[in-house]
């Protein structure tokens, strides 16, 4: 994924993270896959509605219109995704969730951190996922 061929608010979610640099929060939690959902390329663009956690045919999921989602180093044997969607007041929420064999939907979210300002991020991000390991793994975090 190249940052310089992406839509600008999505360039703008990565900057404020800290980039993909070595001391940025994609770096600390291991991101991988990353996706995103940004229907304008050009200029800021803000979602229409705010996101939220949805079930369809049993399966949950999060819901957003903008915003960055991407894998992370998280309990072996199961799925952790973070997502930092932007949402209409000009804030991001970051979610956390597991998804794996029988996980239910009303039990995948791990975190769920709404009005979060772009100046604290990169801290946020670092700080739920840190938060995640400690509670879910036992403070272990995989290496494979």
């Amino acid at each position: 994924m190249k940052a310089n061929e992406l839509p600008d608010t999505i360039q703008a979610i990565i900057e404020q993270a800290g980039g993909f640099r070595l001391n940025g929060a994609f770096a600390y939690i291991g991101a991988n896959g990353f996706t995103y959902r940004c229907a304008e390329p050009h200029g800021e663009y803000r979602s229409s509605r705010p996101s939220k956690l949805t079930t369809e045919a049993g399966v949950g999921f999060v819901d957003y219109e903008v915003g960055l989602q991407c894998g992370v180093n998280g309990k072996r044997g199961h799925r952790w995704t973070l997502i930092v969607a932007y949402e209409p007041t000009d804030v991001y929420t970051v979610w956390l969730v597991e998804g794996h064999q029988g996980r239910s939907p009303s039990t995948m979210v791990l975190a769920c951190v709404r009005d979060v300002y772009c100046d604290v991020l990169q801290a946020l991000i670092e700080g739920v996922y840190d938060h995640a390991i400690a509670e879910h793994n036992q403070g272990f975090i995989p290496l494979s």
